[in-house]
């Protein structure tokens, strides 16, 4: 190879030598003084682009150092925050609204996102409503306010969970309800925020809702947050599922007397009391709550969704859901279960529910362990917790003994009570169910030894084929002595929740609950291959289910619950 070469050369005569010799001499000075004008032209601009946005900056304009560049910044301080960007952002939805009373009622779904580039530990928003707003209701956060002439002034607080935002994320679950003489817009807000334990507030100006805005104004968000609520979504946690059309939530009942279902009765009447043996709203009407309870949480997720709920409230009539967490059984709170996911679980029904404008009850399901005090200091720190949690959620009713056994209720589910009740009160006055001896049958134990507590009713459930007269006398002759009871688990076959069903029994009960003004829940929201469920065995839609997918208790319940 190397004689071809050189035999090449040879042949090859000096002119044309010399020619290639310039020729190369020509590319390599070219070659040098573009490197130069590139390299000039790159300092140039490293030195003009400072705060604009680029791949490597911020969205909003921070510039945030590009790992790939060389730099004598330390990574971890690679960002710099100028004083006038805003750390955070607030988004105020307006997803329902409604009059009641001459009364102007909306829903108003709250959103802070992290706008800034280091992750918000903590922050305190405060806004205005006007027109002699006032607060109804809220959720997933703790609201104080102040009247400042026509202008009510609030501050948000978040609760423990929605404190941490990450850079580009938003707030979960987050709202309140505003009545008012007139329609009500959010007015200027400012949120101050902490972040790498630098507080930093920012102005977020005006805010101006409408009808428009309020089917409109998550249509854009992209913080991954699901504000449509299309399909099954089974076994799903996420507390964030902003409905944005409850119209149908205002419905009003019939006062006809044809007793024929009108559409869903479940118009927000704030936190219930208790007064004499009847339930009554924040305005000291009577409220009958009629629904549904879950099964177990641990063992029929499924129906823990934002579709079930909806079908149960527009379709059933119903206005409450209770969420029945097994405290011993398998996966129960108490005997090895993921109390984390239970708690998820809580926490989705709670929006769910909070959304829908329906009533939601936190069981905590005792039944293997009949002695409530088995569990006693488990109990205390849940609700202590769950009332913490949800102490600005006026919709929500704690029951903190599902169905005591071999119990007394002076010397044994009395105190309990008292303890646990302690833990609740520290944080809301909310409704409290406490159950009875004998699987809840001995309500009127409760004569002349109520707890002292003027928010709290006594439960008392039935299966209608093994319980009858015996126990609806229970009922009326503690009614008669003045203890207020709370039917929160009851079906129509007999006590095992299977055999056949009593429907004789059952038309008994239905009678006298709506004669005294009872509350009552069907047991329970699932197909198990058992009596008591509500959903065929073979039936597999965990919402949308018309007639031929419910069981026959499921029929019955679901006219029970419409036919007001």
């Amino acid at each position: 190879m190397l004689d071809k070469l050189k035999q090449t050369f040879k042949q090859m005569d000096k002119k044309k030598l010399i020619t290639l010799g310039i020729l190369a001499a020509v590319i390599l000075i070219v070659g040098v003084f573009a490197g130069i004008g590139i390299s000039a032209i790159t300092k140039e601009k490293q030195q003009t682009m400072g705060n604009v946005a680029t791949p490597e900056n911020a969205a909003d304009g921070s510039t945030i150092a590009n790992s790939n560049a060389t730099s004598n910044q330390p990574t971890d301080l690679a960002y710099s925050k100028k004083e006038d960007e805003p750390s955070a952002i607030a988004d105020f939805a307006k997803t329902n609204t409604w009059e009641s009373d001459g009364k102007k009622f909306a829903q108003i779904d709250v959103t802070v996102k992290n706008a800034g580039v280091g992750k918000i530990t903590d922050w305190t928003m405060m806004f205005t409503l006007g027109a002699n707003a006032s607060i109804e209701q809220s959720w997933n956060c703790v609201l104080e306010t102040n009247k400042n002439g026509d202008i009510l002034e609030v501050q948000m607080k978040p609760v423990d969970y929605n404190k941490n935002i990450e850079v580009g994320e938003g707030t979960q679950g987050i709202g309140f309800i505003v009545g008012a003489d007139t329609d009500v817009n959010v007015g200027k807000y400012s949120i101050e925020t902490t972040v790498d334990g630098v507080t930093m507030v920012a102005d977020g100006g005006e805010e101006h809702q409408d009808d428009e805005t309020a089917s409109t104004n998550n249509e854009e968000n992209t913080d991954g947050n699901n504000n449509t609520n299309n399909g099954n979504n089974q076994g799903n946690t996420d507390s964030n599922n902003n409905n944005s059309g409850n119209s149908s939530n205002n419905d009003e009942p019939s006062n006809g007397g044809d007793n024929q279902y009108t559409g869903p009765t479940t118009t927000v009447s704030g936190r219930l009391h208790v007064e004499g043996t009847s339930i009554v709203d924040s305005s000291g009407s009577k409220v009958q709550l009629r629904g549904v309870s879950t099964h177990g949480l641990a063992w029929f997720p499924q129906y823990v969704n934002y579709e079930a709920f909806q079908t149960l409230r527009d379709d059933w009539g119903a206005n409450v859901v209770r969420l029945a967490m097994y405290t011993a059984e398998y996966g129960g709170y108490c005997t090895g279960g993921d109390r984390e996911a239970l708690k998820s679980l809580v926490d989705a029904g709670v929006s769910y529910a909070t959304q829908l404008g329906m009533y939601v009850i936190i069981d905590w399901h005792i039944l293997s362990d009949g002695n409530p005090y088995q569990h006693k200091d488990e109990a205390v720190a849940f609700f202590s917790e769950m009332s913490a949690r949800y102490a600005g959620n006026g919709n929500v009713i704690y029951e903190i003994c599902n169905e005591p056994q071999n119990s007394d209720w002076n010397s044994v589910i009395k105190p309990y009570a008292e303890e646990v009740l302690s833990a609740i009160r520290s944080n809301t006055d909310a409704l409290v169910i406490v159950g009875t001896n004998t699987w809840s049958q001995d309500v009127d134990a409760v004569i002349g030894n109520q707890i002292n507590d003027s928010n709290v009713c006594y439960a008392l459930h039935f299966y209608a084929a093994t319980h009858t007269d015996y126990i609806r006398n229970k009922l009326i002759t503690a009614m008669d002595n003045g203890v207020p009871v709370f039917v929160s688990e009851c079906s129509i076959c007999d006590a095992s929740g299977n055999g056949g069903i009593d429907y004789g029994s059952a038309d008994a009960w239905l009678n006298l609950l709506n004669s005294r003004g009872v509350s009552f829940l069907a047991w329970s929201l699932c197909n198990k291959a058992e009596t008591s469920a509500l959903i065929n065995p073979g039936c597999d839609k965990t919402s949308g289910w018309d007639e031929s997918d419910l069981s026959d208790t499921g029929r019955w319940f679901r006219n029970a619950i419409r036919n007001r």
